[in-house]
């Protein structure tokens, strides 16, 4: 039977769930010192990250997270959580989307679902799906993983 887990009382690694397990993360807070690292580390420099005039010019309320920071920030929170600790190899993301923006002060945290649990020769194959939310639960971003 698929349970359902939060980082608060428990650590497991994927390759020890079943398919159909979940785990929820603690939150954390994303601050406009990291969009602008994420800027000067990858050359982002979009103003709708960096400016509150940018930002309006382009449509929004304030200044945006980049999507590919909270997800960077989501996989650090299933690291924490332990989910991740025995991964020995990343082999991609599908069926990635931003659904809602995300804005310097939002708290994110990452909900996970086992999908798929294969053995072979190195070890476990496993799948599972991702999202994270925000502080108002809103989904802001999702994907598949391998």
């Amino acid at each position: 039977m698929a349970q359902v887990h939060r980082e608060d009382d428990w650590m497991k690694p994927i390759q020890t769930m079943d398919v159909g397990d979940r785990l929820i993360t603690k939150s954390r807070v994303l601050t406009r010192s990291e969009v602008e690292l994420q800027a000067l580390l990858a050359g982002e420099y979009a103003p709708q990250f960096l400016s509150e005039d940018g930002a309006r010019a382009n449509g929004w309320k304030t200044t945006l997270v980049p999507g590919l920071l909270s997800l960077s920030i989501g996989y650090g929170l299933l690291m924490q959580a332990g989910f991740l600790r025995d991964v020995i190899a990343y082999m991609g993301t599908t069926n990635m989307r931003f659904l809602a923006p995300v804005h310097p002060g939002d708290f994110i945290r990452m909900e996970v679902e086992v999908t798929s649990k294969k053995r072979s020769d190195k070890g476990w194959l496993c799948e599972y799906d991702w999202t994270i939310r925000n502080q108002d639960d809103q989904p802001v971003g999702q994907g598949h993983n391998r």
